[in-house]
């Protein structure tokens, strides 16, 4: 059975983000490695991408030397009691080497950057869920003032992912200032192109492309909408016809979810929006983070959902409850 949870593992099953990844290579590709934060909200994608351009044929098709790259890749730990010092052994384990008598983490860690530069190699390091740092009350400043000094001194770049900047999702005021986060470019994890959401149901259905396309443009272009539909679609698209009866029910958890991030206030606006209704001025903002993670797109005059699935869904199933106001953190 098609598992619509896990991340993508083999880069031949990743399908589609093929402009978000020549920008990042472009930026590992420089002079001096760039380094890029990934970002995006619940199942949107970051994990897959993340692995996708960690994988060593993906760095071989991308790269013109690559044997000069070394790429290790972290995954997010929700651990409250995750500490500096774990990260970066963590990390130094990964590079392979032993520790001197007496050297810290961080000390061990410089010595293996500094040897690398020395030789040539450019070192990538991919974290994913870096939020899990960023908000973590172990991590000091000294960590990410750390970071950036190797980011600034050697050949490393950092490419991670979180659900909003990195510079927001800091647990204090003076990580939240460090001129750390200044050394990214933020890159948004989006919808899939129609295209490519197309190419994603075929694969994994056998469908006729036409059919594919029609149920991607109505269910919503995101790789983990497709697999939903997919998975409970084994035999096709519903033969009567009726999208609504048969997907909303399959989509319903995950809509919710999404709708979480909104403040209780967004509700009206949220439904006058659906409904055809002009929504007042004073009220537009509080649906700003559907328009950051791209459920609701603005062309500049009016705001529309991203897919009629999604629509309908606010339209019959919503409900006041469902906003919690939890500000991108689905």
């Amino acid at each position: 059975m098609l598992d619509a949870e896990a991340p993508v593992a083999r880069p031949a099953d990743f399908y589609g983000r093929k402009n978000i990844v020549r920008r990042i290579y472009s930026r590992i590709a420089a002079e001096r490695p760039q380094s890029v934060a990934v970002i995006g909200g619940r199942k949107v994608g970051k994990t897959s991408l993340l692995a996708y351009l960690a994988a060593p044929e993906v760095m071989r098709e991308n790269l013109p030397e690559p044997g000069r790259y070394r790429f290790v890749s972290m995954p997010g730990v929700d651990d409250p009691a995750l500490r500096a010092d774990d990260f970066l052994g963590a990390l130094n384990g990964l590079l392979g080497g032993t520790r001197m008598p007496g050297e810290t983490e961080y000390n061990r860690l410089q010595r293996q950057v500094e040897e690398l530069h020395h030789g040539g190699v450019n070192l990538v390091c991919f974290f994913d869920d870096f939020h899990y740092v960023t908000r973590n009350t172990n991590f000091p400043l000294e960590f990410f003032s750390f970071l950036r000094s190797l980011a600034n001194n050697y050949n490393l770049a950092y490419v991670t992912s979180s659900y909003l900047e990195l510079q927001k999702l800091c647990v204090a005021k003076d990580i939240e200032e460090s001129p750390f986060f200044n050394i990214f470019t933020n890159i948004a994890l989006g919808p899939l192109s129609g295209d490519e959401a197309r190419d994603l149901l075929v694969s994994v259905t056998g469908w006729d492309a036409a059919e594919a396309e029609r149920l991607a443009a109505w269910a919503g272009p995101l790789p983990y909408v497709l697999k939903l539909v997919a998975r409970a679609c084994p035999d096709g698209p519903p033969a009567d016809g009726n999208n609504e009866k048969h997907l909303i029910p399959v989509l319903k958890e995950y809509f919710g979810a999404i709708l979480a991030i909104l403040p209780r206030d967004a509700f009206k606006p949220l439904k006058d929006l659906v409904r055809g209704k002009a929504a007042d001025p004073r009220d537009s903002h509080f649906l700003k983070p559907l328009v950051r993670h791209h459920f609701l797109l603005d062309n500049g005059e009016v705001l529309t959902c991203f897919s009629e699935a999604f629509k309908l869904f606010i339209q019959k199933h919503a409900t006041a409850a469902m906003l919690k106001g939890d500000g991108g953190s689905f």
